[in-house]
């Protein structure tokens, strides 16, 4: 399946009051109502206002060691949250984010497909390993899941989520009031999945949506992140270091997929894109200044930059080197590999310190992700260089600010995108499968 007309998707990564490690103390945000549903089901309307494909909410079942953390992204659990936003929204997707190392596969096909219905075939899934220790320690585990593991665990769960979501057939429901029959015989079957990491009877007992089976989301850019994204992804959330790189990723998965007799324009790769944009690149600018004028030293940095790096940093200070002979070689690492690559090689290469290594990771945008800053038509000129260059077929947008990040977004950005016909002009359909141009779009029983 070739689209006819390919078009640029639009990916709003949901945070509280911004992705900038300094959001939250800027006075434009809005910390005070962060734990507000109405605060958030407005971001979405924006969100929608623009014609964005998706909502997407990033998600750790676990705080990290600094404090600051707890309310600086979306303190709510993605799937309770989405459920309200989506009786608040008509049209845009939602996206929860469900860790695959940490959850029932039987729960989660249950849950999804229950959002899926509430939205009438809006929902997807991002579907994550996780990472860190931290992660284990509140499911059971003192130590997180080697990394093949997990993702032998995520193969099979992503299988048994397909089985579960097809365990209705589409006409399954006949509502014969005269033959007193509700479902056609053989309409719903089991699954009997017994595999190593789980046994399934099913069926499932929620019936699909008009959208058939929702899409599925995934993010890593490791060879087994790469091997599990192609064989089974719609949508991929990629970093976003340099073209280049980027590219090279765009590239594996649509290659990998070809290999394994998908067709390539079926999935979806969505950089994460930081976009500080306003009327001109002056103002764009001043943004910036202000929101890192904000940036302090913060007291736990260490601690946060130990997770990521495996290691323990409590008895270091920030001017002193990293302890190169400590990190684990990445194929031994066990949290965020691409993360954590990216992090030894700053390290190795530049000579940091511990202070100046962590502050990276509190810089204009999350590590790994671009920061782009300027007017709304130098923003969509560099979006459209990557869509037109095979570095992109969307952008996963990570606003800095909120609630003036999206809407500054929408303001200025969407309108020259729209005029040169690289985003759609309205919504031509009403699922998420539909937004993304995916071709499975099965009837529901019920409709």
């Amino acid at each position: 399946m070739t689209p006819s007309r390919r078009t640029m998707s639009l990916n709003f990564n949901l945070s509280g009051v911004g992705h900038h490690a300094s959001a939250w103390r800027h006075p434009d945000s809005r910390t005070d109502q962060a734990l507000d549903v109405e605060y958030y089901v407005r971001l979405c309307q924006t969100a929608e206002r623009g014609g964005f494909d998706s909502i997407f909410i990033a998600d750790t079942p676990a705080l990290r060691g600094d404090p600051n953390d707890a309310l600086a992204n979306t303190p709510f659990e993605p799937l309770t949250l989405l459920s309200a936003i989506a009786t608040r929204t008509t049209h845009i997707g939602l996206i929860p984010t469900v860790s695959t190392s940490y959850s029932d596969p039987y729960t989660v096909a249950r849950q999804v497909a229950s959002l899926d219905l509430i939205s009438k075939g809006r929902a997807g899934v991002n579907l994550v390993t996780s990472a860190g220790d931290h992660v284990a320690r509140n499911h059971g585990r003192e130590r997180h899941i080697p990394h093949a593991d997990r993702y032998a665990r995520a193969r099979e769960f992503v299988q048994v989520l397909e089985r579960l979501w097809g365990s209705w057939a589409p006409d399954a429901v006949l509502a014969d009031r005269e033959a007193g029959t509700m479902i056609r015989p053989g309409g719903i079957t089991p699954i009997d999945h017994v595999g190593e990491h789980f046994s399934v009877a099913g069926p499932l007992t929620v019936p699909p949506s008009p959208q058939g089976r929702p899409p599925i989301v995934q993010a890593g850019a490791s060879p087994a992140g790469i091997e599990l994204a192609a064989a089974h992804a719609d949508a991929v959330y990629a970093r976003s270091m340099s073209i280049d790189e980027t590219r090279g990723v765009y590239r594996s998965i649509k290659t990998r997929a070809a290999e394994l007799g998908r067709d390539p324009h079926s999935i979806r790769v969505l950089p994460g894109v930081v976009p500080y944009v306003a009327a001109t690149e002056a103002e764009a600018r001043r943004l910036v200044r202000e929101i890192e004028s904000r940036l302090v030293t913060n007291p736990n940095a260490l601690t946060a930059l130990g997770v990521m790096l495996g290691i323990d940093l409590s008895g270091y200070s920030p001017d002193d080197a990293v302890p190169v002979h400590l990190l684990p070689a990445p194929e031994d690492f066990n949290g965020s590999v691409t993360g954590f690559v990216e992090l030894r090689t700053m390290a190795v290469d530049e000579g940091l310190t511990l202070g100046r290594l962590a502050g990276r990771l509190g810089g204009l945008a999350p590590l790994g992700m671009w920061a782009l800053i300027g007017s709304g038509e130098q923003v969509a000129d560099q979006l459209q260089y990557w869509f037109e260059n095979e570095a992109a077929d969307g952008f996963n947008l990570m606003m800095p600010i909120a609630p003036g990040g999206i809407e500054s977004f929408v303001e200025h950005v969407v309108p020259i995108l729209r005029e040169r016909g690289l985003v759609r002009a309205g919504y031509e359909g009403t699922t998420l499968r539909s937004h993304f141009d995916l071709s499975l779009d099965t009837p529901s029983p019920l409709h």
